[in-house]
């Protein structure tokens, strides 16, 4: 029996369309509702030692120039089609099905086959990355809403330290290869009650298994990648890095769901909601905001508000029907992009998750010349200086224009301000401020 025969069986067995190998990555199955990740990563070396027991000598030899090639097996009672992608240290693989009538063939291409990208869909359990392919199970979808103790999809060491800090009310989690993990509560940095040092390897092995698809192939090129998941308790947006001494990882933890405004005591802000113009929720990093914003975009739901969100990655989730929300790569193109399409609908309000760019900041500006009530998150020290920090993202030839625009149009900042003793808001009315 060849290595190929038991990811065959694994897509007959799961009912897949194909399968995507990638080096170092989880394997992607391809099923007709989405692209979804096993738990088990391939290695390069053994991908190689796959390719090379079953390829033909025509295919081989366009592999060993470093070049793209294709070819067609008979296998586990049917027949393959084979594309490779040879790179240097990272090769992909890409598995189908042929149809009866298809001829076998053996072919050279122009470039790398397209590796699907990660879609979100629901995950059954999972078992160890040290499981054999044929035991191969898949995760659970990143936007898919969990109950229970918290699982993310077979890493026991995530679920351990997420539990933990949820379980002191952490915001934040930061993991690095040859470190203790730590914490934040309140504001300030802390130890994990567990001060085992982080194995860099595992610790990449574990985030792989939860990461999408395009984030682990982003952070194995670029060093760094964003994406969110599912921890059973709430949702964890991630920040993949790679250091001096190896792989990292800051882990925010976000509730299941997003807060009503009464219960964070912003009921004095209800009225800016039933206004047109621009409201930002500003502060330093861990403070709130991304929780704010969404007890902002919450009550709009419950006012039946149409609301479409445009985020990078998705955070908290909403379940109401008013609200759309839609993630920048996955639903919309880009920020601009998402902020044209929700304009064209004639959406009631336009939540644009985090303003961190200049591009960022432009779409903000064009939803408030649009007319629209419009929403958004700025990193800034405190909530009266939000509006000229998001007008410094843009180039200097387009402020004074953009300015202009949000003077009118500036509802006011909401500035959450977290310390061991809770959660307080600084709330400054924007309107007939702005000199």
């Amino acid at each position: 029996m060849s290595r190929l025969d038991v990811y065959l069986r694994s897509i007959k067995q799961l009912g897949a369309l194909g399968a995507v190998l990638s080096s170092g990555q989880a394997v992607t199955l391809r099923f007709a509702t989405g692209d979804r990740h096993a738990t088990q990563i391939t290695a390069h070396d053994q991908l190689v030692a796959l390719v090379r027991e079953i390829a033909p000598p025509a295919a081989l030899e366009q592999i060993d120039r470093a070049r793209p090639a294709g070819f067609e097996l008979e296998a586990s009672g049917g027949r393959w089609s084979v594309q490779v992608a040879p790179r240097p240290g990272a090769w992909h693989v890409t598995i189908d099905p042929v149809e009866p009538s298809a001829a076998p063939s053996v072919s050279s291409a122009a470039g790398p086959p397209p590796v699907p990208a990660a879609r979100p869909s629901s995950r059954a359990a999972t078992v160890p990355a040290a499981a054999e392919p044929s035991d191969m199970a898949i995760e659970r979808g990143q936007y898919a809403a969990t109950a229970g103790p918290a699982i993310s999809g077979g890493s026991m060491l995530l679920d351990h330290l997420t539990a933990g800090g949820r379980a002191v009310y952490a915001s934040d989690l930061y993991l690095n290869a040859g470190s203790p993990a730590f914490q934040r509560i309140g504001g300030e940095l802390t130890a994990t009650a567990d001060r085992t040092l982080i194995d860099g390897d595992a610790l990449s092995r574990e985030l792989g298994q939860i990461a999408p698809n395009e984030a682990r192939t982003a952070w194995a090129e670029r060093g760094l990648a964003v994406f969110a998941y599912g921890d059973g308790a709430g949702r964890v947006r991630v920040t993949l890095t790679r250091d001096h001494r190896g792989p990292g990882a800051a882990l925010r933890l976000l509730p299941a769901e997003a807060p009503p405004l009464a219960e964070l005591g912003l009921d004095g802000v209800t009225d800016w909601l039933r206004e047109r113009g621009l409201v930002i929720v500003a502060g330093p990093s861990g403070c709130g905001k991304t929780t704010t914003l969404a007890a902002l975009v919450r009550a709009l739901g419950e006012q039946r508000r149409r609301v479409v969100t445009i985020e990078d990655p998705i955070e908290i989730v909403h379940v109401s029907g008013w609200i759309s929300q839609r993630a920048i790569g996955d639903h919309v193109p880009s920020a601009s992009d998402g902020v044209a399409a929700a304009m064209r609908e004639g959406a009631d309000a336009i939540a644009i998750g985090a303003v961190q760019s200049a591009a960022d900041a432009a779409a903000v500006v064009e939803a408030v010349a649009g007319g629209h009530l419009v929403l958004t998150t700025l990193a800034a020290p405190r909530a009266g200086v939000a509006l000229d920090r998001l007008l410094d993202r843009l180039p200097p030839e387009q402020r004074e224009l953009a300015r202009t625009l949000c003077v009118d149009a500036y509802l006011g900042t909401i500035g959450p301000i977290m310390t061991r003793e809770g959660r307080s808001f600084e709330v400054a009315p924007g309107r007939h401020r702005i000199a």
